[in-house]
């Protein structure tokens, strides 16, 4: 499957996305011990497992896929709500609506409309089901009388309330957060991320992979872009680069593509960084490039530079890519277009 950027790979939302982490894993541990202390050993084994989920999520957040740090998070506290009300001795009516409306309005405001949808669903059932069985007396409540069929469709109601005013709000007061999430991070031509969102997660994936793992970097220069303008006109030069991004995510995979300027591209690819493996790789994404669209033959110039052993950090690896890239584009190379790193001396 090709990569598709991550909208919410952006510096507020990665600030959120932490900060949230942080807090849900305090209070898991928190709970934990709480729990412990005053004697309810089920529900603190509930919470101290829990607890190392919440740190998973920080992973996918250093990673650059805030949103999946984000839904991990939320089916977590909404698995934890649900046993929680299951088990514990208090009954569900007041908690299922305070617990799962704030679930629910917390990702209203920062999840994509297709995921906040299949959350929101399933935030649903599950409050659902906590309620039914405490009905049916399937949980360990005590306090029966707080929970009563006329407050199962008060729940649903009140919950539904909280999605629809979050989601409003998000999308109609402040404008879709997945659309500025969008234009900060993507272009709007083809897709892909842009500068600032491809040095934001490529930079997020080197720091993740740590110098013990190789990637490389692969630029890709569309030759004589301004001159095709000219020819074919401005929007027929938009196919062509949708077409070059489309080929490139073929090759390329779930590896991060970017196009990084007017007429320049990079795909940063994981686990393809040393030797014979980052020439091939940079080779079939070069092979794929040369193709012909409304009449046109497209020609491209491609160059590359590994991680770690050419550069230790993403503006590092840029520079030395672009240099491979120049080196590509010479006179002498120009049979080709194709170049690597030089060899350091």
């Amino acid at each position: 499957m090709p990569f598709i950027h991550d909208p919410s790979d952006s510096a507020p939302m990665t600030s959120i996305v932490r900060v949230s982490v942080i807090v849900v894993t305090l209070a898991l541990f928190v709970g934990s011990t709480f729990h412990a202390m005053i004697g309810q050993r089920d529900l603190a084994i509930l919470f101290a497992l829990a607890t190392p989920l919440g740190i998973s999520a920080w992973g996918y957040s250093r990673a650059g896929h805030n949103e999946a740090a984000l839904v991990l998070l939320c089916v977590v506290m909404v698995t934890l709500v649900t046993m929680v009300l299951i088990l514990s001795p208090l009954g569900v009516h007041d908690v299922v609506i305070t617990a799962y409306g704030g679930i629910v309005a917390f990702s209203s405001l920062l999840l994509s409309r297709k995921r906040f949808y299949a959350l929101a669903a399933f935030t649903m059932v599950a409050g659902s089901t906590a309620f039914l069985l405490d009905l049916n007396g399937l949980t360990r409540s005590r306090i029966g009388a707080l929970s009563t069929w006329p407050g199962f469709p008060e729940f649903l109601v009140i919950v539904t309330i909280f999605a629809v005013v979050g989601r409003y709000s998000a999308e109609r007061l402040m404008g879709s957060l997945e659309d500025l999430q969008r234009v900060s991070s993507g272009d709007p031509v083809t897709g892909l991320a842009n500068r600032a969102g491809f040095l934001r997660s490529a930079g997020a994936r080197l720091k993740a992979i740590g110098q013990q793992s190789n990637a490389v970097l692969v630029l890709v220069d569309v030759d004589a872009f301004r001159r095709m303008n000219a020819v074919i006109g401005h929007r027929a030069g938009d196919g062509v680069l949708k077409e070059v991004a489309t080929r490139m995510q073929q090759v390329s995979g779930e590896h991060l593509a970017a196009r990084i300027g007017d007429d320049e591209f990079a795909v940063l690819a994981a686990g393809a960084g040393e030797g014979a493996d980052a020439e091939a790789f940079a080779r079939s994404i070069h092979r794929t490039l040369q193709f012909d669209y409304s009449g046109v033959s497209v020609r491209t110039s491609v160059g590359y530079a590994r991680f770690p052993r050419d550069a230790t950090g993403i503006d590092s690896l840029l520079l030395a890519a672009d240099g491979s890239l120049t080196r590509a584009k010479d006179h002498e190379n120009e049979a080709s277009r194709f170049a690597g790193p030089a060899d350091r001396i």
